[in-house]
């Protein structure tokens, strides 16, 4: 009962974090302001989330794995891994780009360096998952690789009015650097698996997504 009542907790204050930094954005959230949301004292949302930070990265790690299990339905399902990674990246900027609250969140999460670091390494876990990150070889290569991407393809999401940049071209740019410069796969098999992606995307309601990630912290 007792670690029941610790989760739901928890999730209520991730759940109030999320509202707050849809609404404010991470600089303007303090977690006095967290706490007075959730009804507790602050050194009380301090034994669970000492620093701010923590919190974001948590969030980060929420807000993926929803975007993640879309990769499972069925208009994805049968796609090549790059495919799906490119709908991955795809989804998390489009997701910012459609709806300004969840912007705000994309925002912080890329102007924290342990959130950046959890977005690659979720995105390493995964690949080990999808069972083909052992082709690869270098390990530290592929790391190296994902670091990169996220980062960069972060930046330019930051900078995309000014440089007249999408949701679909960022993620464009991010798998395809990926895929050539660190795992040096030949032009025409990038060039499928971007055609394949866009295809499959056209077939998706990105509402059904927007759904899962506001309810993210509801169980």
């Amino acid at each position: 009962m007792a670690r029941q009542k610790n989760l739901a907790r928890r999730h209520e204050i991730l759940r109030n974090t999320f509202m707050l930094l849809k609404k404010r954005g991470m600089e303007n959230v303090s977690l006095q302001m967290i706490a007075d949301k959730s009804g507790i004292s602050k050194s009380l949302l301090q034994s669970y989330y000492p620093r701010k930070n923590l919190l974001i990265t948590e969030i980060v790690t929420n807000f993926m794995t929803a975007v993640l299990k879309s990769l499972n339905a069925t208009d994805f399902k049968n796609l090549n891994t790059y495919s799906k990674m490119k709908i991955f990246i795809y989804l998390i900027l489009e997701q910012g780009i459609q709806d300004e609250g969840v912007e705000r969140v994309v925002k912080s999460i890329l102007s924290d360096g342990d959130s950046l670091d959890r977005w690659s390494q979720i995105l390493d876990d995964w690949l080990k998952n999808e069972g083909v990150k052992h082709d690869w070889g270098n390990d530290r290569q592929v790391q190296i690789g994902l670091n990169f991407i996220v980062t960069a393809g972060g930046g330019l999401y930051v900078k995309r009015t000014e440089f007249d940049l999408d949701a679909d071209q960022i993620s464009d740019i991010m798998v395809k650097t990926f895929m050539s410069t660190f795992l040096s796969i030949d032009e025409s098999k990038i060039s499928q698996t971007l055609v394949e992606a866009k295809s499959a995307l056209q077939k998706y309601e990105l509402t059904t997504l927007t759904q899962a990630i506001n309810k993210m912290f509801d169980n």
